[in-house]
């Protein structure tokens, strides 16, 4: 029997496998398989006449054989994903330590994308996942965590200088007890006044690099997934063992640190 890590079981299925399946219909080509299939579409910018199988990839239009009994149960396996009703994140996730941040601006970013992507049920939902996982096999790579600098923080008001202000209290006409901000600089004496503070925010939107770290978590959460459910039911494959690997920027970092 041969030997494979999950991620190249998942490759074998559907780029060598699952495009089989219905091949050889709609007439010839120089693309049977997915992978040739994928880069006519980046060269022609879209997929014409062509629609994904029932196990979501492209068939070849020359036939090349049955697929794999093992490839079906693959796909059964990545299907089943659907059918969980959610990938948990959790609250406390910082997927960013290689960002300083000194005023909490990129956890509270964080922590309200987060609750956006949770709320809509899409990202992390079963089928998103399923559609990631035939993503990540068909282009023979995981999710893209690697992101640029640190996003750039600056101060609010006076046009980027920073202006300050102070928290003050008033009753409103139900007689509670209400906080706003107030201007906290000191015209006559031209400087903050006592207890002035200055805001910060991110001149940098970010949610693109939580995606992707969000992206690739949800990558190795489903491979966990897979491997227990498909270790030991294939008749040709041995899986290897399979850990998790869920924060590789982590690793990066130490690095960079130790260099």
């Amino acid at each position: 029997m041969k030997t494979m890590m999950i991620e190249q079981l998942l490759m074998w299925a559907f780029n060598e496998e699952l495009p089989k399946i219905d091949a050889g219909i709609g007439g010839p080509s120089a693309a049977p398989s997915t992978w040739n299939a994928v880069q006519e579409m980046i060269s022609l910018g879209t997929i014409v006449d062509r629609q994904p199988n029932r196990h979501g990839v492209i068939s070849g239009f020359v036939s090349d054989g049955e697929a794999h009994p093992d490839a079906y149960i693959v796909s059964a396996c990545v299907a089943r994903l659907a059918e969980t009703e959610g990938f948990n994140v959790p609250p406390a996730w910082a997927p960013f330590p290689e960002w300083p941040d000194e005023h909490g601006l990129i956890a509270a970013a964080v922590a309200r994308i987060r609750l956006e992507e949770m709320g809509r049920a899409g990202r992390l939902n079963g089928r998103h996942v399923v559609n990631l996982v035939r993503r990540c096999a068909i282009l023979k790579s995981g999710p893209d965590w690697r992101v640029s600098d640190a996003p750039k923080i600056v101060k609010e008001g006076d046009k980027g200088k920073g202006a300050w202000f102070v928290t003050r209290t008033k009753k409103d006409r139900l007689g509670n007890t209400v906080t706003y901000l107030d201007n906290g600089f000191d015209k006559r004496t031209r400087r903050p006044k006592k207890g002035a503070f200055q805001k910060f925010r991110l001149a940098t939107p970010i949610r693109g690099a939580v995606i992707a770290r969000m992206e690739w978590q949800l990558w190795q959460s489903a491979l966990e997934m897979l491997h227990g459910l498909l270790n030991g039911r294939l008749s040709s494959i041995d899986l290897l063992p399979f850990r998790p690997y869920y924060q590789p920027w982590v690793t990066q970092m130490n690095l960079v640190e130790d260099a």
